[in-house]
């Protein structure tokens, strides 16, 4: 073969093989790191719907410099949350190729500020789900919120000798626990045998706390106040999440 023959040869192997890596679709690695991200946040609460709004994308180790999401419907602590609003900031999380296998870590954040509202519905089938067991637990247990309080009642199966069916209405308000936790407080009982030995009541109302945990939330949040009327619980931060402008990225299951 002549050397021109040759070179046209190699050039045209050379542009076929570029021309055919260029269409091959990007693989797993190159996927930008923020929609894995979103992957994976989507795997841990299982929302409805959540936007997320980055400032720019994780880098090699899983740093991000401010994140912001909004999540709608989600279940945290076996509670479903109607509105989830989060805003963490200086966040360090284990790097993105363990997210796979080992799934998400913030081992730092600077900063987290929140927001969620749970409906008394969804607080009323959380208690419902405590019904556990065959030895001593609740069943029928429902609650209803009021602006001053919350009025709960349900029944008590306990045994002492005997086995006792006992009607338990709970007059309480709601306080935050350790910036992590909400639990009855400040409640009284009232019960349909006033025989009933205080410790059962105490050991009753000591199975259904606390109604919220988030100690195993992604992110270690810091409660401030809490809100509730007639049809939701509000639990906030000191200071409110507001969303920014970034790179923005969108969830919707079954999507």
């Amino acid at each position: 073969m002549r050397p021109r023959n040759q070179l046209r040869t190699i050039l045209i192997a050379v542009t076929a093989f570029f021309l055919f890596f260029r269409g091959i679709p990007a693989t797993a690695e190159e996927e930008p790191r923020g929609k894995l991200l979103l992957r994976h946040f989507a795997s841990e609460f299982t929302p409805e719907r959540m936007t997320m709004i980055i400032d720019e994308e994780p880098d090699a180790t899983g740093y991000v410099r401010d994140i912001y999401l909004d999540i709608t419907g989600c279940v945290i602590g076996g509670v479903r949350m109607d509105s989830l609003r989060i805003r963490a900031m200086g966040v360090q999380m284990n790097p993105p190729e363990e997210w796979q296998t080992k799934g998400l870590d913030a081992r730092e954040i600077l900063n987290v500020h929140a927001f969620a509202r749970i409906l008394e519905k969804d607080l009323n089938d959380n208690l419902l789900s405590k019904e556990f067991g065959e030895d001593d637990h609740w069943n029928n247990l429902q609650v209803d919120m009021r602006p001053d309080g919350i009025y709960a009642r349900g029944n008590y199966l306990v045994t002492v000798l005997f086995r006792l069916n006992i009607l338990i209405e709970i007059f309480s308000k709601f306080k935050i626990v350790e910036m992590q936790q909400v639990w009855l407080h400040d409640y009284t009982l009232k019960v349909n045998r006033v025989d009933v030995p205080q410790f059962i009541t105490d050991q009753a109302v000591e199975q259904i706390q606390p109604l919220l945990d988030l100690r195993k939330f992604v992110f270690p949040l810091k409660l401030h106040s809490i809100e509730y009327d007639e049809t939701c619980l509000s639990i906030a931060s000191r200071v409110l999440p507001e969303a920014f402008q970034g790179i923005l990225y969108e969830y919707e299951a079954g999507n």
